[in-house]
């Protein structure tokens, strides 16, 4: 069985030689493979050229085609400073006034901000793997694309302000806005997959109950997001892929919500209950997760990482349906034998299929 197999054998709950390891690693891959940043999220070739080095050094099941947020956003007016050795800085945004959003148009992947560099790498994947590795596409959210546009404090607030106000007026701006960032991101996806990406995604960060209410989510976040698998999966019928949702915190609140978005792998958060995931949801979505990026594979030993790989996969490997994987990005200077770490116990373990139904 190869990686791309077990990943799509674990999303399905379908048995496995072992687990299927997916630490979200892009800048991580990028720098240890002898790259700068800045050359990797400007230029196609370099950037699959670094996550092909560092799948040599660590072996994980599916390499990550990503680096910085600013991509699509740039397309529809964001204004960035590239930095030698940084992600890119924002230098100003088109949505200052709500008045604005009417002048927000869907991009072309294909011509608009940097998507490019991304769809380019993710077709050098795919010649380079060959269907052995499972190639993950990034993906901004409909939330963190919104604030890219008008800032991230002013679009929180404005969500506040609105439903605080009743404001009828400006909840249909910011329909509007989600529905066009949407819209971007479903085009965005669209051109990952025809470049040969295996799994496509919702990243919708800033759509986190550490931010927003439950109800706001409800009422802001989860209908796009619900909109953007449903056009998405509708491509199924052509191919095979996969669909996950990442958000980050813990939203324990809403977790039936997030299944019922129609995503085949939800990405878990370090700070959630994996266990009371596996129970509430497990049935429905495959969970990735979630050792904590920051503290055991940034912190910690790989003594310390197979510790919480073997905890994750006790909480919530039984009956498939499971990746190990990071609770979010796994830091750029994280050590390498830290994640090789985590790699290695979810390799070295098989899943528990006894007594399911």
């Amino acid at each position: 069985m190869n990686s791309r197999e077990r990943v799509f054998a674990s999303a399905r709950g379908q048995e496995t030689d072992c687990f299927a390891v997916t630490p979200y690693n892009g800048n991580f891959s990028i720098n240890v493979s002898g790259y700068e940043l800045s050359e990797c999220y400007t230029d196609g070739k370099k950037l699959a050229e670094a996550q092909i080095r560092a799948w040599e050094l660590t072996g994980q099941d599916v390499v990550n085609a990503q680096s910085d947020q600013y991509y699509m956003s740039e397309g529809m007016g964001v204004k960035t400073l590239y930095r030698t050795g940084a992600l890119p800085a924002v230098l100003d945004v088109p949505v200052k006034s709500l008045e604005d959003v009417k002048l927000i148009r869907p991009i072309d992947p294909y011509r608009d901000g940097r998507s490019y560099v991304y769809i380019e790498a993710i077709g050098l994947l795919s010649e380079h793997f060959k269907g052995e590795v499972a190639i993950r596409a990034p993906g901004a959210g409909p939330f963190p694309l919104c604030a890219h546009l008008m800032g991230v404090s002013e679009f929180i607030t404005l969500l506040a302000l609105t439903e605080a106000e009743e404001d009828t007026d400006s909840e249909k701006r910011i329909m509007d806005l989600l529905e066009t960032v949407t819209e971007s991101l479903c085009r965005f996806s669209e051109a990952c997959l025809d470049a040969g990406a295996d799994i496509v995604q919702c990243a919708d960060s800033l759509a986190s109950l550490n931010i927003i209410s439950p109800a706001i989510y409800r009422k802001y976040a989860f209908p796009f997001e619900k909109k953007y698998f449903d056009r998405i999966s509708a491509r199924k019928k052509d191919r095979d892929f996969l669909t996950l949702l990442h958000i980050c915190g813990n939203n324990s609140a809403v977790a039936e919500d997030l299944a019922d978005t129609g995503c085949d792998i939800l990405e878990v958060d370090y700070q959630v209950d994996l266990r009371d995931y596996k129970q509430r949801i497990g049935d429905r979505v495959c969970l990735m997760g979630n050792l904590n990026p920051a503290g055991a594979i940034f912190k910690g030993t790989p003594e310390f990482v197979e510790k919480e790989a073997r905890e994750a996969i006790e909480a919530a490997g039984r009956g498939g349906r499971f990746c190990l994987g990071s609770g979010c990005e796994v830091a750029i200077h994280a050590p390498l034998e830290n994640v090789r770490a985590m790699v290695r116990t979810g390799h070295s373990l098989k899943p528990d299929f006894s007594g399911r139904k």
